[in-house]
């Protein structure tokens, strides 16, 4: 006979399938209630504890290797500015 899970453990089950990386970044961005908070935090406690020394020294080793990401927006702005810099050079050019 199967128990039903709690909600606790349906949450759980759920961090487990999107993942630590996922759960991590949701519970940053404020995505959960202030209790499914608390269940992500102890769980990615969980998933830390059990994690061997090594396997966070990589972890660690692989965030500060990681480049900084530039916005994707960045380059089209740019290069919109710069066309529109070239068109009001080739108006006042063309005005004298």
């Amino acid at each position: 006979m199967a128990l039903a899970m709690t909600n606790e453990q349906r949450f759980i089950a759920s961090c487990e399938g999107l993942g630590e990386a996922d759960v991590r970044q949701k519970l940053t961005a404020g995505r959960f209630s202030d209790r499914r908070a608390e269940w992500a935090t102890k769980w990615l406690e969980q998933v830390e504890n059990g994690k061997s020394d090594a396997t966070k020294a990589e972890e660690k080793s692989s965030r500060l290797r990681k480049p900084a990401t530039r916005k994707p927006y960045v380059a089209p702005a740019v290069a919109a500015f710069v066309i529109l810099l070239l068109v009001a050079a080739i108006i006042v050019l063309k005005l004298n």
